[in-house]
């Protein structure tokens, strides 16, 4: 819970200071989830063995203007139902997608497990080279990259923040190309550096391996099966889904892609992916708590897609608990506030 680094975009100083002193909550209403046609069950605290009391701290702190301002939603899963849930910006947001920004990555590494069980990748050891040779040149090192390094963050290429983001968002050169004229850093696969180039490096393989786009791919075989039809995923100018960020879905949406993930890749007792969160989500890189785009979190026994301004899913195996926050997702750090009295009273309150 206390790592997150992401692209940021920076609010000069008076645009910070006007935004502490406007309302930007709503009253604390409870959090008393509603019926919705989207396959979630409901149930109540009481029935899911919950704490009441520690609930009630952890969602007046979501509510605080001055300890969250920019928190817009959220959602408690416990035993594989929505026991609690707000909205303190809007209470439309329940119907609305938002950028989850780099909860994105992890998304990424779910299609790259459905993509190896339909035997399009062959393992994550597979070099990047094999797919896209004509975007390389002739360092063998760079050559010498893999899925692998790519999902662990490990791929050794220069990376230097939000400005690198941005221009890869931006480049009207193929992204991927962009990627790997970046200069090593470092021997591919010793060491952690996070990197919106290894997701977009990732959805170049799917694209390639499946033959369609990564949306699409996605769509057919991750977001209908979960009844996920309301979402955007924006490209670079070449066309390619960013594997970063920029993923847009509604809150309940995102609960459902960490409910999945606690289910080990089962969802309406059908298999979406095989064999793969259980090594997401596990600790893969030498140097850092990370799986595949997963951030491990040992102290909870927990694991977490994460994104800039505090996007959140929070998933907690032995709790049999999954926690959503969403906030407005164009923040510099100085509004992002502290969420662990949310998830950390929330997690005491699971008996």
């Amino acid at each position: 819970m206390k790592r997150i680094i992401y692209i940021i975009i920076l609010y000069p100083l008076f645009f910070i200071s006007c935004l502490k002193d406007e309302p930007l909550k709503l009253s604390n209403n409870g959090f008393t989830p509603v019926e919705g046609n989207d396959d979630w069950s409901i149930s109540t605290l009481k029935s899911e063995n919950i704490d009441s009391t520690l609930v009630v701290k952890a969602f007046e702190h979501f509510y605080s203007k001055e300890e969250l301002p920019m928190s817009k939603s959220l959602l408690i899963i416990r035993n594989g139902k929505l026991v609690a849930e707000a909205y303190a910006k809007d209470k439309n947001d329940i119907n609305e997608i938002d950028n989850t920004q780099s909860c994105t990555k992890s998304v990424v590494s779910l299609l790259v497990g459905i993509a190896i069980n339909k035997n399009l990748i062959p393992d994550v050891n597979q070099s990047l080279f094999s797919y896209f040779p004509e975007h390389f040149d002739a360092n063998q090192e760079k050559r010498n990259i893999t899925i692998r390094d790519c999902l662990t963050m490990e791929i050794g290429l220069e990376y230097k923040g939000g400005d690198d983001s941005e221009e890869l968002v931006h480049t009207k050169m193929n992204s991927l190309k962009f990627v790997l004229e970046k200069p090593l850093v470092s021997k591919p696969g010793s060491s952690f550096l996070y990197s919106d180039f290894s997701p977009q490096l990732v959805n170049g393989v799917i694209a390639k391996a499946t033959g369609q786009s990564v949306q699409r791919f996605a769509e057919e075989n991750l977001f209908n099966p979960l009844n996920i039809t309301n979402y955007k995923w924006e490209t670079s100018k070449d066309g390619l889904n960013l594997g970063a960020f920029s993923l847009y879905l509604r809150p309940r949406d995102l609960a459902k892609l960490g409910q999945l993930c606690l289910q080990n890749g089962i969802w309406n007792n059908k298999v979406i992916v095989r064999n793969w969160i259980e090594q997401a989500t596990i600790k893969q890189s030498k140097t850092s708590s990370y799986g595949y785009f997963f951030w491990l979190n040992p102290s909870l026994n927990s694991y977490s897609m994460e994104g800039n301004g505090r996007q959140l899913v929070f998933v907690c195996p032995a709790k049999n608990l999954v926690i959503v926050h969403t906030a407005f997702p164009y923040t510099s750090i100085p509004l992002w506030g502290d969420l662990n009295p949310v998830i950390n009273n929330i997690y005491q309150a699971c008996k």
